[in-house]
Protein backbone atom coordinates (compact mmCIF):
# COMPACT_ATOMS: atom_id res chain seq x y z
CA UNK A 1 0.00 0.00 0.00
CA UNK A 2 1.20 3.50 -0.80
CA UNK A 3 2.08 5.65 2.23
CA UNK A 4 0.19 8.97 2.14
CA UNK A 5 0.04 12.10 4.30
CA UNK A 6 -3.06 14.26 4.69
CA UNK A 7 -2.65 17.61 6.50
CA UNK A 8 -5.80 18.62 8.36
CA UNK A 9 -7.08 22.07 7.44
CA UNK A 10 -8.82 22.35 10.82
CA UNK A 11 -5.37 22.80 12.42
CA UNK A 12 -4.30 25.50 9.95
CA UNK A 13 -4.44 29.28 10.12
CA UNK A 14 -7.93 29.70 8.69
CA UNK A 15 -7.46 33.44 8.23
CA UNK A 16 -4.85 32.54 5.61
CA UNK A 17 -6.44 29.43 4.13
CA UNK A 18 -5.02 29.77 0.60
CA UNK A 19 -1.51 30.29 1.93
CA UNK A 20 -1.90 27.25 4.18
CA UNK A 21 -3.15 25.05 1.33
CA UNK A 22 -0.22 26.18 -0.81
CA UNK A 23 2.12 25.38 2.06
CA UNK A 24 0.70 21.87 2.32
CA UNK A 25 1.08 21.38 -1.45
CA UNK A 26 4.70 22.56 -1.36
CA UNK A 27 5.38 20.25 1.58
CA UNK A 28 4.38 17.22 -0.48
CA UNK A 29 0.94 16.50 0.99
CA UNK A 30 -0.94 13.75 -0.83
CA UNK A 31 -4.45 14.83 0.17
CA UNK A 32 -6.14 17.59 2.18
CA UNK A 33 -8.13 16.45 5.21
CA UNK A 34 -11.26 18.49 5.81
CA UNK A 35 -13.14 18.08 9.11
CA UNK A 36 -16.84 18.92 9.14
CA UNK A 37 -18.39 18.98 12.63
CA UNK A 38 -21.99 19.73 13.52
CA UNK A 39 -21.78 20.43 17.27
CA UNK A 40 -24.01 17.42 17.90
CA UNK A 41 -22.03 14.29 17.02
CA UNK A 42 -19.02 16.06 18.54
CA UNK A 43 -19.13 19.05 20.92
CA UNK A 44 -17.56 21.40 18.42
CA UNK A 45 -18.35 23.23 15.18
CA UNK A 46 -15.99 23.55 12.25
CA UNK A 47 -15.61 24.73 8.70
CA UNK A 48 -18.29 23.82 6.20
CA UNK A 49 -19.22 23.26 2.58
CA UNK A 50 -18.66 26.78 1.25
CA UNK A 51 -15.07 26.80 2.46
CA UNK A 52 -14.55 23.32 1.04
CA UNK A 53 -15.73 24.64 -2.34
CA UNK A 54 -13.26 27.52 -2.09
CA UNK A 55 -10.41 25.14 -1.25
CA UNK A 56 -11.43 23.02 -4.25
CA UNK A 57 -10.86 26.05 -6.49
CA UNK A 58 -7.25 26.49 -5.38
CA UNK A 59 -5.90 22.93 -5.27
CA UNK A 60 -5.89 19.79 -7.36
CA UNK A 61 -5.10 17.64 -4.33
CA UNK A 62 -7.84 15.17 -3.35
CA UNK A 63 -10.05 16.52 -0.57
CA UNK A 64 -11.03 14.06 2.15
CA UNK A 65 -14.19 15.21 3.93
CA UNK A 66 -14.41 13.70 7.43
CA UNK A 67 -18.06 13.95 8.47
CA UNK A 68 -18.37 14.23 12.24
CA UNK A 69 -22.12 14.72 11.94
CA UNK A 70 -25.24 12.86 13.04
CA UNK A 71 -26.96 12.98 9.65
CA UNK A 72 -24.27 12.72 6.97
CA UNK A 73 -26.79 11.41 4.44
CA UNK A 74 -28.22 14.94 4.19
CA UNK A 75 -24.97 16.32 2.84
CA UNK A 76 -23.64 13.82 0.30
CA UNK A 77 -24.89 15.77 -2.73
CA UNK A 78 -23.55 19.03 -1.27
CA UNK A 79 -20.16 17.43 -0.70
CA UNK A 80 -20.08 16.23 -4.30
CA UNK A 81 -21.06 19.67 -5.58
CA UNK A 82 -18.44 21.33 -3.37
CA UNK A 83 -15.70 19.12 -4.80
CA UNK A 84 -14.97 16.47 -2.18
CA UNK A 85 -13.15 13.38 -3.43
CA UNK A 86 -13.49 11.17 -0.34
CA UNK A 87 -16.34 11.14 2.20
CA UNK A 88 -15.80 9.54 5.60
CA UNK A 89 -18.78 8.56 7.75
CA UNK A 90 -18.62 7.35 11.36
CA UNK A 91 -19.83 3.81 11.92
CA UNK A 92 -22.09 4.66 14.84
CA UNK A 93 -24.30 7.35 13.27
CA UNK A 94 -26.77 4.92 11.68
CA UNK A 95 -27.58 1.24 11.28
CA UNK A 96 -25.59 -0.94 8.90
CA UNK A 97 -28.06 -0.84 6.00
CA UNK A 98 -28.26 2.96 6.18
CA UNK A 99 -24.49 3.36 6.14
CA UNK A 100 -24.15 0.98 3.20
CA UNK A 101 -26.80 3.03 1.39
CA UNK A 102 -24.75 6.17 2.08
CA UNK A 103 -21.63 4.50 0.68
CA UNK A 104 -23.54 3.56 -2.46
CA UNK A 105 -24.72 7.15 -2.92
CA UNK A 106 -21.19 8.45 -2.36
CA UNK A 107 -19.94 6.08 -5.07
CA UNK A 108 -22.78 7.12 -7.37
CA UNK A 109 -21.44 10.68 -7.19
CA UNK A 110 -18.00 9.44 -8.18
CA UNK A 111 -16.44 9.89 -4.74
CA UNK A 112 -14.63 7.37 -2.55
CA UNK A 113 -16.28 6.23 0.68
CA UNK A 114 -14.68 5.60 4.06
CA UNK A 115 -15.89 4.40 7.45
CA UNK A 116 -14.52 5.91 10.66
CA UNK A 117 -14.21 4.28 14.08
CA UNK A 118 -14.08 6.25 17.31
CA UNK A 119 -11.67 4.83 19.93
CA UNK A 120 -14.46 2.93 21.71
CA UNK A 121 -15.66 1.21 18.52
CA UNK A 122 -14.24 -2.28 18.02
CA UNK A 123 -12.61 -3.46 14.81
CA UNK A 124 -15.13 -6.29 14.60
CA UNK A 125 -17.98 -3.77 14.61
CA UNK A 126 -17.11 -2.58 11.09
CA UNK A 127 -16.09 -5.82 9.37
CA UNK A 128 -19.46 -6.03 7.63
CA UNK A 129 -19.00 -2.50 6.21
CA UNK A 130 -15.48 -2.87 4.86
CA UNK A 131 -16.48 -4.53 1.59
CA UNK A 132 -18.57 -1.47 0.73
CA UNK A 133 -15.94 1.21 1.27
CA UNK A 134 -12.52 2.27 0.02
CA UNK A 135 -10.85 3.24 3.29
CA UNK A 136 -11.15 2.70 7.04
CA UNK A 137 -10.32 5.57 9.40
CA UNK A 138 -9.17 4.52 12.85
CA UNK A 139 -9.35 7.51 15.18
CA UNK A 140 -6.35 7.71 17.49
CA UNK A 141 -8.00 10.49 19.53
CA UNK A 142 -11.58 11.25 20.42
CA UNK A 143 -13.11 13.06 17.43
CA UNK A 144 -13.88 16.74 17.63
CA UNK A 145 -10.78 18.65 18.73
CA UNK A 146 -7.32 19.24 17.33
CA UNK A 147 -4.11 18.83 19.36
CA UNK A 148 -5.10 15.82 21.49
CA UNK A 149 -2.64 13.23 22.77
CA UNK A 150 -2.27 10.06 20.68
CA UNK A 151 -4.18 6.99 21.86
CA UNK A 152 -2.62 3.64 20.94
CA UNK A 153 -4.98 1.81 18.58
CA UNK A 154 -2.44 -0.52 17.00
CA UNK A 155 -4.34 -3.65 18.03
CA UNK A 156 -7.45 -2.39 16.25
CA UNK A 157 -5.47 -1.37 13.17
CA UNK A 158 -3.83 -4.79 13.00
CA UNK A 159 -7.18 -6.60 13.23
CA UNK A 160 -8.61 -4.52 10.41
CA UNK A 161 -5.55 -4.99 8.21
CA UNK A 162 -5.65 -8.75 8.83
CA UNK A 163 -9.36 -8.81 7.95
CA UNK A 164 -8.77 -6.85 4.75
CA UNK A 165 -5.94 -9.24 3.83
CA UNK A 166 -5.15 -8.66 0.15
CA UNK A 167 -7.96 -6.18 -0.42
CA UNK A 168 -7.05 -2.81 -1.88
CA UNK A 169 -8.41 -0.81 1.05
CA UNK A 170 -6.43 1.86 2.86
CA UNK A 171 -6.32 2.31 6.63
CA UNK A 172 -6.13 5.92 7.73
CA UNK A 173 -5.25 7.16 11.21
CA UNK A 174 -6.10 10.56 12.66
CA UNK A 175 -5.00 12.11 15.95
CA UNK A 176 -1.64 12.88 17.52
CA UNK A 177 0.28 11.76 14.45
CA UNK A 178 4.00 12.46 14.20
CA UNK A 179 6.93 10.38 12.95
CA UNK A 180 6.97 8.20 16.06
CA UNK A 181 3.23 7.48 16.23
CA UNK A 182 3.01 7.08 12.45
CA UNK A 183 5.61 4.32 12.66
CA UNK A 184 3.60 2.53 15.35
CA UNK A 185 0.45 2.69 13.23
CA UNK A 186 2.21 1.73 10.01
CA UNK A 187 3.76 -1.32 11.63
CA UNK A 188 0.21 -2.44 12.43
CA UNK A 189 -0.99 -1.82 8.87
CA UNK A 190 -2.00 1.85 8.51
CA UNK A 191 -0.91 3.67 5.36
CA UNK A 192 -2.69 7.06 5.36
CA UNK A 193 -1.74 9.61 8.02
CA UNK A 194 -3.80 12.66 8.91
CA UNK A 195 -1.45 15.26 10.34
CA UNK A 196 -2.91 18.27 12.10
CA UNK A 197 -0.97 20.36 14.59
CA UNK A 198 2.30 18.60 13.77
CA UNK A 199 1.98 19.77 10.16
CA UNK A 200 0.50 23.25 10.29
CA UNK A 201 2.25 24.05 13.56
CA UNK A 202 5.63 23.19 12.09
CA UNK A 203 8.06 25.82 10.83
CA UNK A 204 9.12 23.28 8.18
CA UNK A 205 6.07 21.31 7.10
CA UNK A 206 7.95 19.63 4.27
CA UNK A 207 10.49 18.15 6.68
CA UNK A 208 7.68 17.09 9.03
CA UNK A 209 5.70 15.28 6.34
CA UNK A 210 8.85 13.75 4.85
CA UNK A 211 9.91 12.40 8.24
CA UNK A 212 6.45 10.96 8.88
CA UNK A 213 6.33 9.32 5.46
CA UNK A 214 9.85 7.93 5.83
CA UNK A 215 9.21 6.52 9.32
CA UNK A 216 5.89 5.00 8.22
CA UNK A 217 7.37 3.46 5.08
CA UNK A 218 10.15 1.74 7.00
CA UNK A 219 7.76 0.49 9.67
CA UNK A 220 5.12 -0.71 7.19
CA UNK A 221 7.69 -2.89 5.45
CA UNK A 222 8.94 -4.51 8.65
Amino acid sequence: MKILTSPSIFASDLLNIEKEVRRAEAAGADTIHFDIMDGVYVPNLSIGFDLLAQVRKITDLPIDAHMMTVCPEKYIERLANAGADIVTIHSDVADEDSIISMFEEIHDYGMLAAVALKPAVLAEDVYSLIDYCDMVLVMTVEPGFSGQKYMNMTGKIRKIRDYIADGDISIQVDGGINAETAALCARAGANVFVVGSAAFGSSDMKATLTNIKRAATVAYCE
